[in-house]
């Protein structure tokens, strides 16, 4: 139920930060019977003032987005932004690996994958799966049975939002921006949290706590915390705030099947949940080790056809129909990606494409057949290429290195907590396991005469034309990694601090590594196993009244 912030019970667990992971372990909880305080700076508005809470920040490289793209405040979080992509993780990436150093997790992927069904449910997926297409055998070095799935409905807060205001046991409290984390005399335990409510300090008390505010914000309370406790958490040297890592997307190539109907096997496929599957490429846990290369995902994407690179006659003459009857500018939504400078486009290069492509006729019929079978602007809508040319996105894991990290800076640029110094580069090395991936999925594709890539830069810019693209922040993985090493870690393997008894950090944060897979979905699986952790460990009790203190 929606809670005035002065309101307060204690509860049998609070949880700060009411994004998808935060929901996902609240509403568990909730239905299990704890009570359960659930506490975010923001509310059920996308409201842009609530996003400066976050405060600005001090980027010391390029390779992170704004604060204000990476993050959300209120209800729903970050899914308020995201497209619902759900990848699970893979089981390479859950053991340690000689090649990268500081890897492997203390809990191994069947921990997690138990889990992944109910957080399918969780994020709104209803429909069983029917069968993909398959795809030709790829040999060892690669394969197409990695899947991503869109959600039906990316916005949590659209899902959730009568459920958190019905539901007894959840006493939601928006407009709550945590501050301080108060532990016991010797350190031991939380005994609350504080927050700031219309310029008061509220205090929430409860039997556990999580922090589930995003990699960024739990490692800006943690650290905080650390202020006034210094040898809390592995010590002002230690792990918090440190391996800050993330993933390189961005396109290096674009991939031409010997078969056109090839690509239609790796393109999306709704259900009917109104849900959707496509396939992906990615390397074998073999050939990453012979190869010491990352773990590194590929999807096919289409390119605009404004862009004639996509080499097909009927696409080019789609385009010059909607250009000359000036529909295009009003379809277009400039979303589908072009590797081709404006500069250098024009309509000859198009009629060539036309003049070139011996089935102009049978292609453009089918083109039309895919505009009348899906609207133009319904979600998942890309057209597939009659000559089987696309783009092909990467999505590529980062070297954990204790380098990349954030600190606290005495200023606080709006916000109510201390503002962060972010430093956060990709390296040559994670750019140099992009290209050579992109060679041995080329060299795998080729032997299965599958196909062939086609580069966008030469081989002596690759490095440099992946560096350029490299951004991120907004998955945030590893700045309150797990261990079972207090002195490599902050949590242990039930997502606890290794030093507060009722203290837990649930998302991303706690990811050892990246991976090739967008954190949601494998996020969201670990909060629940969480909640198991905690319902099992702590008997339900009736909510009581807390202490409000006012200043």
């Amino acid at each position: 139920m929606l809670i005035d912030g002065v309101d307060l019970l204690a509860t049998d667990l609070c949880i700060v930060g009411a994004g998808p992971v935060g929901l996902a372990l609240a509403t568990k909880c909730a239905a299990r019977g704890l009570s359960v305080s659930l506490v975010d700076g923001g509310d059920f508005s996308k409201r842009p003032g609530w996003q400066g809470l976050f405060g600005a920040g001090d980027l010391a490289t390029a390779h992170h987005a704004s604060r204000d793209r990476t993050g959300h405040r209120g209800i729903g979080g970050t899914s308020r932004l995201w497209g619902g992509r759900c990848v699970t993780l893979d089981d390479i990436d859950f053991v340690a690996r000689p090649h990268v150093p500081y890897s492997g997790w203390p809990i191994s992927h069947d921990e997690i994958v138990r889990y992944y069904p109910e957080a399918l449910r969780f994020l709104g997926f209803a429909a069983d799966e029917d069968e993909l297409p398959s795809f030709p055998d790829l040999g060892e070095a690669a394969s197409a049975e990695s899947l991503e799935r869109w959600a039906p409905e990316p916005d949590l807060a659209k899902l959730y939002s009568a459920r958190l205001r019905a539901d007894p046991m959840i006493r939601l409290h928006t407009g709550c921006t945590v501050t301080d984390i108060r532990l016991n005399l010797d350190g031991s335990r939380v005994t609350g949290v504080a927050a700031k409510w219309h310029g008061r300090t509220v205090e929430f008390e409860a039997k556990a706590y999580v922090l589930a505010a995003g990699g960024l914000d739990n490692a800006r309370l943690l650290l905080k915390t650390q202020r006034t406790w210094p040898h809390k958490f592995g010590g002002p040297d230690g792990p918090l705030g440190r391996f800050y890592t993330g993933h390189l997307t961005g396109y290096l190539a674009s991939v031409r099947f010997t078969q056109p109907d090839l690509g239609r096997r790796l393109w999306f496929h709704g259900r009917g949940d109104r849900s959707y599957v496509k396939r992906r490429l990615a390397l074998t846990s073999r050939a990453q080790s012979q190869h010491h290369l990352l773990n590194t995902a590929f999807w096919l994407e289409s390119f605009s056809i404004a862009d004639s690179a996509h080499g097909s006659g009927a696409l080019s003459m789609l385009y010059l129909a909607l250009a000359t009857l000036r529909i295009y500018p009003r379809l277009g939504r400039g979303l589908a990606p072009s590797p081709t400078p404006l500069a250098r486009r024009g309509h000859q290069s198009h009629l060539t494409n036309m003049r070139q492509d011996p089935h102009l006729l049978i292609d453009t019929l089918q083109v039309l057949a895919q505009l009348m079978r899906q609207p133009i602007r319904k979600r998942g809508f890309a057209l597939l290429n009659p000559r089987g040319r696309y783009l092909l996105r990467y999505h590529a894991e980062q070297f954990p290195d204790p380098e990349n990290r954030v600190c606290l800076l005495d200023r606080q640029d709006g916000s109510e907590l201390p503002s962060l110094r972010i430093n956060f580069r990709f390296q040559t090395e994670d750019a140099q396991s992009v290209v050579e991936s992109h060679d041995v999925l080329d060299r795998a594709l080729q032997t299965a005469i599958l196909g062939r890539l086609e580069y966008l830069a030469d081989a002596d810019k690759r490095l440099e034309h992946v560096l350029k693209q490299a951004l991120d922040g907004y998955h945030q993985i590893g700045l309150t990694r797990m261990s079972e090493d207090p002195q490599q870690g902050v949590v242990n393997s039930q997502c606890r601090l290794h030093d507060v008894a009722n203290l837990y950090v649930a998302g991303s944060s706690v990811f050892p590594t990246a991976g090739q897979a967008n954190p949601t979905l494998a996020a969201v699986a670990l909060a629940l196993r969480l909640a198991d952790d905690l319902l099992a460990a702590k008997p339900p009790t009736s909510a009581r009244r807390s202490s409000t203190a006012a200043s």
